[in-house]
């Protein structure tokens, strides 16, 4: 008797090689053809769930979005917290990418927000992303005067940091002091914090 197929299954293995691919050569190189050549399976069988690249990309995002923010980074975030670092400065770090992990999830997030400013499909899910990216250090700037617009600043910086390192401009030591510096002085972090908890 036959295996069943696992659709579920065959469509993640699908987006899992789309995403290696982003997140090694960017969305550029991403085509029905890479794709099946990455994962090792017909362009047929690829073309049976993603009728189109955007309807694979479109899928690829919300899968991506839910594995790496939901699952990788909290995990990662979670590790260092129980090692006695400060969550918020937990998060900073993580966000700040730093092994190949990190840099693969951050260089997939660069690949999909370049591709998002001009295709309207991506646009709404990954502006939500944003928004609850801030929402997150909103809640965690909470004592500060302003914790809304603290949280709009602190993640343009955290973005800015996170291209410069991606660039090779900066190492995570170097990023990370400035995070620091930010943070203590806004009063989110006293710069005992800093020199007892680990990178």
């Amino acid at each position: 008797m036959p295996r069943k197929v696992d659709h579920d299954e065959r469509r993640r293995h699908i987006v899992e090689a789309l995403l290696h691919i982003a997140g090694t050569h960017g969305l550029d190189a991403v085509s029905l053809r890479e794709v099946a050549q990455q994962a090792a399976i017909s362009m047929g069988a690829v073309q049976h769930y993603f009728a189109t690249k955007e309807d694979m990309l479109t899928y690829a995002l919300e899968h991506w979005l839910s594995l790496s923010v939901h699952e990788r980074f909290s995990a990662r975030v979670r590790v260092r917290a129980e090692h006695g670092t400060p969550i918020l400065r937990a998060l900073v770090a993580e966000y700040l990418p730093h092994d190949e992990p990190s840099r693969f999830d951050a260089r997939v997030a660069v690949a999909f927000l370049a591709r998002g400013a001009v295709d309207a499909s991506l646009h709404e899910k990954l502006s939500k992303a944003v928004q609850a990216f801030v929402g997150t250090l909103t809640a965690l700037l909470a004592p500060t005067a302003d914790p809304a617009f603290e949280a709009r600043r602190l993640a343009a910086l955290l973005d800015g940091l996170r291209y410069a390192l991606l660039m090779g401009a900066l190492t995570h030591a170097e990023a990370m002091a400035v995070a620091d510096r930010h943070l203590a002085d806004i009063g989110a972090q006293s710069p005992a914090s800093v020199t007892s908890s680990p990178g």
